[in-house]
């Protein structure tokens, strides 16, 4: 997921030059990201990423660099470096996506800060609400419950491209991460269905909870039903773990923190033309 994370933050990106740091040093700090000439450990990564910083603590890559650099920190366990370069990357104008205001919610929490930790990652579920309602991708549901909310998301999109139908997405009230119980198709389990049993592959449906750490499956079916039939299901997992959510994994000084595993599931985002 680093490496995914990296590659999209060193795309191209339009340059505007400034006194005493002009293209040279961005190509320099691209290439050194890109194509590293010692190993890519995180140490590496938020290193190069402050090196350029402070050389060029005013041009519009440093945004970037930031959140390469807060990537860095999280990977080597440390909580209040990469607090630090999230807000410094905000504090430029960066426009976090919902994955990256999640970790920015688990490095507040690992860092003791639970208050802020609640708002950033509210601000994740709002950006990732905000961009579906935006693009018309989807019709939600927003119902309070005890210990949360649960957020019922409907998505447009229900021919065979769609990777995901539904998903009903849990936030806690107070400190905790989120979960969601999600309903797809599982093409996978489907054909090794159609190995065991020797007969033609079929469509499989299936419901699942993802939490940070953990998945599940809740309900599976080879027969067309209704999004409506798997709601009850799936907002009594949601009403469940809302009563006693996930909080922050520990981790030992110097490995990971542990942030989500899955989150591109639990902030679903149909892909351009579904």
């Amino acid at each position: 997921m680093t490496r995914l994370v990296l590659a999209a933050l060193i795309a191209p990106m339009t340059a505007m030059a400034d006194q005493g740091c002009g293209l040279g040093e961005v190509a320099r700090f691209q290439t050194a990201v890109a194509q590293p000439a010692e190993e890519a450990t995180p140490a590496y990564m938020q290193r190069t990423a402050e090196t350029f910083i402070s050389h060029c603590p005013e041009r519009f890559e440093t945004r970037e660099a930031h959140l390469i650099a807060a990537r860095g920190a999280m990977d080597a366990g440390r909580p209040s470096e990469a607090v630090g370069h999230f807000e410094g990357a905000v504090s430029r104008g960066a426009w976090l996506s919902p994955v990256q205001r999640l970790d920015q919610s688990v490095a507040l929490m690992a860092a003791g800060d639970p208050r802020e930790a609640i708002e950033v990652r509210n601000l994740a579920v709002g950006a990732w609400m905000e961009k579906l309602a935006a693009e018309g991708r989807a019709n939600f549901d927003i119902r309070k419950s005890r210990g949360g909310v649960i957020v019922a998301v409907r998505f447009l999109q229900q021919d065979g491209g769609a990777t995901v139908n539904a998903l009903w997405l849990a936030v806690p009230d107070g400190p905790g991460m989120p979960a969601a119980a999600v309903l797809r198709p599982d093409q996978m389990r489907a054909s090794l269905r159609a190995l065991r049993t020797g007969r033609e592959t079929a469509a499989l449906t299936i419901l699942e909870q993802r939490t940070c750490r953990s998945a599940k499956i809740l309900r599976e079916t080879a027969q067309p039903a209704a999004i409506e039939s798997f709601d009850r299901a799936a907002s009594e997992a949601m009403r469940d773990y809302l009563r006693k959510p996930e909080g922050l994994t520990r981790t030992a000084p110097g490995e990971p923190l542990a942030s989500c595993l899955t989150p591109e599931l639990m902030f679903h985002i149909p892909e351009q033309g579904h």
